[in-house]
């Protein structure tokens, strides 16, 4: 028999009762969520579904714990069994944005880093955040280029340092659609919570929209409440 749940006007599913087991255990499917079976029209209360059916204790690490998908960390793997999922940055968006103007965007290189390593917690094969790094190294050579040629041809720039300021470029924005498929793929399959994010935020905002759902995330975590996607 194949199950589906809902929670804030959004269904998921169909899962089997080892997948319902599995969220349970994890902390994905809270008891007030909305279920309903198959068979049945009305939604009730995750809790009327699931009954006594009793739900697996996560075991020792033995490779990729509870059928998830491989790379993805688990209560097992990652953290001590029985221990919820880490809990995302949870910082204004809008905060980020003034302290990056602040300190003249220096801070949202270093807000991304945290961004990147964080989602390496939940994705450890997550190349997110090497190329965070080479995107940076690209900007500080195009920069230590360019000062330099100037500094000895009079003020005269480098197309060499226009080619590493393009890479810095194309590199940041492989990192963002890198990270946007990272935590896709883990929120829809570890803890699915049918997370859509948009390509064109993602290029364009991608620090200061990750960080609206990672804040969005992170009260659902602490709150059991799921904030729509906006």
């Amino acid at each position: 028999m194949k199950y589906y749940i809902q929670r804030q006007l959004s269904e998921y599913g169909p899962y089997t009762l080892a997948d319902l087991q599995r969220y349970v255990a994890q902390g994905s499917i809270l008891m007030t969520d909305l279920a309903r079976s198959e068979g049945m029209t009305d939604w009730v209360p995750f809790s009327q579904v699931i009954g006594n059916i009793p739900v697996p204790v996560p075991g020792p690490p033995a490779g990729t714990v509870y059928g998830g998908a491989p790379g993805y960390a688990t209560p097992a793997t990652s953290y001590q069994a029985g221990q919820p999922f880490p809990v995302p940055p949870d910082f204004h968006w809008g905060l980020v944005l003034l302290i990056g103007v602040f300190t003249c965007f220096l801070f949202l290189w270093a807000w991304i880093i945290v961004q990147a390593v964080w989602i390496r917690k939940i994705k450890p094969q997550s190349k997110g955040l090497l190329f965070v790094l080479l995107s940076m190294g690209s900007y500080f050579v195009s920069g230590f280029i360019n000062g330099l040629t100037r500094a000895m041809n009079e003020g005269q720039s480098n197309p060499l340092g226009g080619l590493f300021s393009l890479a810095g470029l194309v590199l940041i924005i492989v990192a963002a659609f890198t990270m946007r498929s990272d935590l896709e793929d883990y929120y829809n399959s570890v803890e699915p919570i049918n997370l859509r994010l948009s390509g064109v935020m993602t290029f364009f905002f991608a620090v200061f929209y990750f960080q609206h759902h990672f804040s969005r995330i992170a009260q659902w975590k602490k709150s059991g409440v799921l904030a729509p996607q906006g």
